[in-house]
């Protein structure tokens, strides 16, 4: 994960941290996201974030774990997939998260030019 500030304000930074397991999923994606962002952030306006995955899996290869529920599992896998099929038929726009919705989210904006 990289956080980008202006030049005046030091320019930025890049951090990693390794998952302990494999995933798709970003609800297993997302909290590494957040654990980088504010143990590095600097309290400084945020220009950018870049996020970059390395060795993802697919669903049908992952190993389950002894102490999770297996069920949950493949329900957030089989809800995953339906977004990503609504979008697919509908377009990126069609599900987005709330916070996509507030006066100043590119993400709408973005995701127009690529379609």
């Amino acid at each position: 994960m990289s956080i980008g500030y202006s030049k005046q304000t030091g320019g930025g930074l890049s951090r990693q941290k390794k998952m302990g397991r494999a995933s798709n999923l970003s609800q297993d994606i997302f909290p590494y996201c957040f654990t980088i962002l504010h143990t590095f952030d600097s309290g400084m306006p945020i220009r950018s974030i870049g996020i970059s995955l390395s060795n993802t899996s697919i669903q049908e290869e992952e190993q389950m774990s002894l102490f999770e529920d297996i069920d949950q599992r493949e329900r957030a896998y089989a809800f995953a997939k339906t977004i990503d099929d609504i979008r697919l038929r509908y377009g990126k726009n069609s599900v987005l998260r709330e916070s996509s919705h507030l006066p100043h989210s590119t993400a709408r904006y973005r995701n127009s030019l690529t379609d």
